[in-house]
């Protein structure tokens, strides 16, 4: 009676130990893929010289290829923000503090009149049973670039 009550007690510790480890690889994978897709996007801006209609558009659609769904709120507290709430549209918007985004762009001003921006995009992970547990923001700058065509992104100093 004590080795089979010993040998329960061992299984479901081995089940819980295999099913941390496989909730760990699962997050892990996805937030490899939120990384590949800023890393992308960095690139899509870098090689449209800024943020301008046919970079957004562009990224917008690599986007929605990617199957990218996650939405968070830009952090605009000191500085001008700017977001793209919609995917289907080239329109970039001033973020405003309680609406969700599907990325935040920042434009920085560089040296020697070139400009530089921050990406931010939303991971999210969501469990069957307790639903959205939390999320994160990836962020990534640009190169610096003398940019071109910047209708609607101001500089930050």
């Amino acid at each position: 009676m004590k080795t089979s009550i010993g040998g329960t007690w061992l299984i479901g510790l081995m089940l819980v130990f295999i099913s941390l480890f496989s909730a760990f690889i699962i997050l892990m994978i996805n937030y490899s893929k939120t990384i590949k897709i800023k890393d992308d996007a960095l690139n899509i801006v870098d090689n449209y010289d800024g943020i301008n209609a046919q970079s957004i558009r562009i990224l917008n659609n690599y986007l929605i290829y990617s199957n990218y769904q996650a939405k968070g709120v830009c952090n605009n507290s000191t500085d001008r923000v700017y977001g793209v709430a919609s995917l289907d549209s080239t329109t970039v918007e001033e973020a405003v503090s309680n609406k969700k985004y599907y990325y935040c762009i920042k434009k920085y001003n560089g040296l020697n009149m070139t400009n530089y921006y921050q990406l931010a995009f939303f991971y999210k992970f969501n469990l069957p049973v307790i639903g959205t547990a939390s999320g994160f923001v990836v962020r990534g700058t640009t190169s610096n670039f003398m940019a071109h065509d910047e209708s609607g992104i101001h500089a930050v100093n």
